[in-house]
């Protein structure tokens, strides 16, 4: 484990020459000096009480984000110290996608990890959204997790069931995931394994394919809660929540309380928002007729030539049947299932788990946290989960009118950004650019939980996205950490720390 200094304190060849040289102060980050700029704007206080909190401030813990390398999955621990000289900790996720190998084994070094670096006290602990890869380790890790003391529990408003707009869409999804769990046996009996390995790769993110794992995390994370005593369901727009020590917030901007806007994955509506091409949509009514044995071909069966029947009939026993491709006697006959259409549904059910998958995406609680104190606009940490088009938009028009003397909305948190947690595994329509990434002008560092080589075996396509990578590093200056690459060699001269399970950056 390494840990290196953002910048070197002035050498002694530099420094003026009196009879009483001052102490040379070592630069602070770029983080620090906007937190000291913002405290300064508060008060002036003067020249020897500057000196003394300076040299507080120099004693004081670094806040730090530890993001674990699981590839395809989150787990961010988040370390806050507090002037009683208590660290206040955020878990934000911990889950790894169903396809990793040795997932299950690596979420339980995680965990106790977890555990020797917190003491297992967590005062928050966030489940974004009902995703495997943000949640597994809750089941996979159960009984290491039920070991910790947990203030809270967080989770949006989206899982909260008493509420009917979230009852609605937690039984539209159990009713698709059922029917994909029937598609996905369909295809490997029609011997479809293409299809097949795509379809299994996106309900990979639901843990099984009829969500009984997520209901199992989903116990635990009750259980961590007391119950259910302690568990909050967070609104994007909701009153701050004032972090312990004065000098942190969180604002929370989604998910969105609108059900057209969770449903939004297509940046084709979305006015060329994200960094690539289309998203895909199904009718499920289709999809669970074709399981129940109804009828799905484009016109009425009494206009249907059964196969086998067609030998019979001389136009199709010229024009599909002859096979002039092997003389007699080797001549066999060729397969014409390439020509039905009976079961054309079955390639619409990939379409389906990817809208599935990109509605629970939409649903993330989306959380930006707040440095410095509560009555100036300080630099923000984003953690935008897997927040896709319809989440994103949605933070245009969240705002609140008077905080501490300050009107604040979304696109001022995202301009204030400076460490952006990039959604969904820097997926192609998973951050938005002139309404997001475009926004960011005061970015610094992004962190990217990916798995390049993951993506290319499930059937994913492109992780990360080159147009998205590509402009995070130039809005960042090449300061992008993925966990899935060492660490570039601007990164390395950062204050973060290189373990094999995780990096951590200290701010």
């Amino acid at each position: 484990m390494s840990r290196k200094p953002i910048a070197k304190a002035k050498s002694k060849a530099a420094r003026p020459k009196t009879a009483k040289p001052e102490a040379v102060k070592p630069k602070a980050t770029s983080v620090a000096r906007k937190v000291a700029a913002a405290r300064k704007k508060v008060a002036r206080p003067n020249r020897a009480t500057a000196e003394r909190a300076a040299a507080t401030s120099r004693r004081r813990p670094k806040i730090s984000i530890r993001m674990y390398r699981l590839g395809v999955g989150d787990c961010f621990l988040v370390s806050l110290p507090q002037e009683d000289g208590t660290t206040y900790r955020i878990l934000i996720d911990c889950g790894v996608h169903q396809s990793k190998s040795g997932g299950s084994a690596l979420i339980k070094k995680v965990v106790a990890n977890l555990k020797e670096e917190t003491g297992g006290k967590l005062d928050v602990v966030v489940a974004t959204h009902e995703h495997w890869d943000h949640v597994s380790g809750f089941h996979q890790a159960a009984e290491q997790f039920l070991d910790f003391k947990v203030g809270e529990v967080w989770v949006a408003w989206t899982e909260d069931s008493n509420d009917d707009l979230a009852r609605s869409l937690k039984d539209k999804r159990t009713r698709a995931l059922a029917a994909l769990g029937m598609a996905e046996s369909r295809f490997r009996l029609a011997g479809h394994e293409g299809a097949d390995n795509k379809l299994s790769g996106l309900l990979g993110f639901f843990g099984d394919t009829t969500g009984a794992n997520l209901q199992k995390a989903a116990a635990v994370l009750k259980k961590m809660s007391g119950d259910g005593k302690s568990i909050r369901y967070r609104e994007p727009g909701e009153a701050p929540i004032e972090l312990p020590g004065g000098n942190a917030r969180i604002f929370v901007l989604g998910p969105p309380r609108d059900k057209e806007a969770i449903h939004l994955s297509d940046p084709r509506k979305g006015e060329n928002e994200v960094y690539a091409f289309g998203a895909y949509a199904q009718d499920l009514d289709a999809i669970e007729l074709a399981l129940t044995g109804g009828s799905v071909a484009p016109f009425d069966s009494r206009f249907a030539i059964p196969l086998a029947g067609s030998k019979a009939i001389p136009f199709f026993q010229k024009a599909y049947w002859a096979d002039r491709a092997e003389p007699a006697p080797k001549r066999t006959e060729p397969t014409q299932d390439w020509r039905r259409i009976d079961d054309d549904w079955l390639g619409a059910a990939t379409s389906l788990g990817l809208k599935l998958d990109e509605d629970t995406n939409n649903t993330s609680l989306v959380m930006a946290l707040e440095l410095g104190p509560p009555e100036v606009d300080g630099p923000v940490l984003l953690f935008a989960a897997d927040a896709q088009v319809g989440n994103w938009l949605s933070w245009q028009k969240v705002e609140w009118k008077s905080y501490k003397g300050r009107r604040i909305t979304g696109p001022d948190l995202l301009r204030r950004t400076i460490l952006y947690k990039v959604g969904h595994h820097a997926s192609h329509n998973a951050t938005l650019s002139t309404l997001g990434l475009e926004l960011m002008t005061a970015l610094e560092l992004a962190l990217i939980p990916t798995d390049v080589a993951m993506a290319k075996d499930v059937g994913w396509g492109t992780l990360p996205w080159p147009s998205l990578l590509t402009e995070l590093e130039k809005k960042t200056k090449d300061r992008v950490i993925r966990t899935d690459e060492p660490l570039n060699k601007i990164v390395a001269k950062l204050d973060v720390e290189d373990h094999e399970l995780f990096y951590q950056i200290n701010l």
